[in-house]
């Protein structure tokens, strides 16, 4: 019995170890992916968003000045619930409680004051965060996602919305890659 009670409980910490993000049903990220390689999402180079995941969304670019405002009217237009910290004029902590995840989705979302150190800040945190981290920029927000397993990410993140939103970013295990086929700046 006790060898029993050591398996699962290994079984239980390997499958979350390391993962902030994890989906209760499981991924369907081909829905919104689609995969030139025909291989799983660990060939993060051959990934695309298909045309569909934002039919019907406006991806012109955003230049002007926004702050966790422009990112907490989406999500609750995208009907989910959201809860703030704002620990300093530059940094908010954006809470969302769906019922997809096993546990509220942390975004963290650094105001700057540009476009280029808003994507300089995402791509320097995703490096510090390692593999399975990922985000969105728009504008002059960095929005950091809960590190997860690739495929729960991706599923996630365009289930509400942030791949139409802003640049989808993913961290993989030794590149970052931009996942195109969604918004972009020019």
């Amino acid at each position: 019995m006790r060898n029993i009670c050591v398996a699962i409980a290994l079984f239980i910490w390997s499958g979350c170890a390391g993962k902030d993000l994890v989906l209760v049903q499981g991924a369907n990220w081909e829905t919104y992916v689609k995969d030139t390689n025909r291989d799983s999402p660990e060939q993060l180079g051959s990934l695309s968003f298909r045309e569909k995941t934002c039919a019907g969304w406006n991806l012109a670019p955003q230049y002007n000045r926004l702050d966790e405002n422009a990112l907490l009217n989406l999500l609750r237009r995208r009907g989910l619930q959201v809860s703030v910290e704002r620990p300093r004029t530059d940094l908010a902590y954006v809470l969302v409680d769906d019922t997809r995840t096993r546990r509220p989705a942390r975004l963290r979302v650094a105001i700057l004051n540009s476009a280029d150190e808003a994507g300089r800040e995402l791509a320097d945190a995703l490096v510090q965060h390692g593999e399975g981290s990922w985000g969105v920029h728009r504008s002059n927000l960095a929005v950091l996602g809960p590190v997860g397993d690739t495929t729960h990410d991706l599923a996630f993140a365009a289930e509400i919305g942030l791949p139409c939103w802003g640049i989808f970013t993913i961290r993989g295990k030794e590149d970052t890659f931009v996942i195109p086929g969604a918004y972009r700046e020019l």
